[in-house]
């Protein structure tokens, strides 16, 4: 009989939510037995003891503790086989599809890489050799998973870490993943049509079309990416440099067209929208703020 998981989910404690990376030391003492496994997030599996057989549609592999796997999510059926006299033993290190998608758009676009060729094999797992680093990797995610540390910030960064590691010594691996690199690339043209028109008064759908999409793929990508609305993204970087404007001594009459307002009344709307008071006052009150400072020190 096979038991079904769903993964992450059915490794996080009772009433936790799965998070954009979850850390999970695994063991287990069974008779070998075929199991169906749902994966909702990426995983690498790190084995430490034993052996592991995957099998997706059409494809199977398996991983003694001298190699490691990266699963894409999905479906597959996995078999742990125990070491003579011993308990099987890994780690699993889980993260969502879009922090692969991050990290090309983070590292890889930028810099330049190479193109992927359209007819690159997409697998849906990829199966390395531990090396040292990879060894001592694996050791401190060990230590960070025992010490409860395993916060996502701190994940975030191991992440990074092995994706840069990757990227420098097993590119390959992301030609196998050309799926994110595709979504990457989409999106990397999508933060750069934000990032350089943040005071280009541009429409959704002018940016939208910049981006060759229709107005709510875009907004819906942009959500995705941004984790809010565009108007409120553009509001909150317009008025956080229309800010840092103001504390620089600029006039708000001057302020409001670098900013990419068209009228001064309507800057001055959002900026009380965003701060509770008017360009002006902020101003104002900066800068009574800076002579009491100097009176202060004489």
């Amino acid at each position: 009989m096979n038991d079904m998981y769903i993964l992450p989910q059915d490794l996080l404690p009772q009433g936790r939510k799965p998070e954009r990376f979850y850390l999970h030391p695994y063991q287990a003492g069974q008779s070998p037995q075929r199991n169906k496994i749902l994966l909702k997030h990426n995983m690498i599996n790190f084995l430490l003891n034993g052996e592991k057989i995957f099998h997706y549609a059409g494809k199977r592999t398996s991983i003694v503790n001298t190699q490691f796997v990266i699963l894409r999510a999905g479906n597959c059926l996995t078999t742990e086989r125990n070491p003579p006299g011993g308990t099987f033993r890994s780690i699993l290190f889980f993260f969502e599809q879009g922090a692969l998608t991050e990290f090309f758009a983070k590292y890889v676009l930028p810099a330049g890489k190479k193109r992927l060729e359209a007819n690159a094999e997409q697998r849906p797992f990829v199966v390395l050799e531990k090396d040292e680093f990879i060894s001592n990797y694996t050791q401190s995610l060990g230590l960070i998973a025992a010490s409860g540390a395993a916060r996502d910030a701190m994940l975030q960064a191991k992440f990074d870490e092995l994706m840069l590691y990757l990227l420098d010594k097993h590119p390959s691996v992301f030609f196998a993943l050309q799926d994110s690199y595709r979504h990457a690339e989409s999106d990397f043209e999508i933060r750069r049509a934000v990032e350089e028109n943040i005071t280009g008064n541009l429409s959704l759908e002018e940016l939208a079309f910049l981006c060759s999409l229709s107005a709510s793929t875009f907004k819906r990508r942009f959500v995705k990416i941004y984790n809010c609305a565009p108007s409120q993204y553009f509001l909150q970087r317009r008025m956080e440099l229309a800010s840092a404007l103001l504390l620089n001594n600029e006039h708000p009459g001057e302020v409001f067209f670098k900013v990419g307002y068209e009228t001064h009344s309507s800057f001055s709307q959002s900026f009380k929208q965003m701060y509770g008071i008017s360009p002006n006052q902020f101003r104002q009150q900066h800068l009574g703020d800076q002579q009491q400072l100097l009176a202060d020190q004489r």
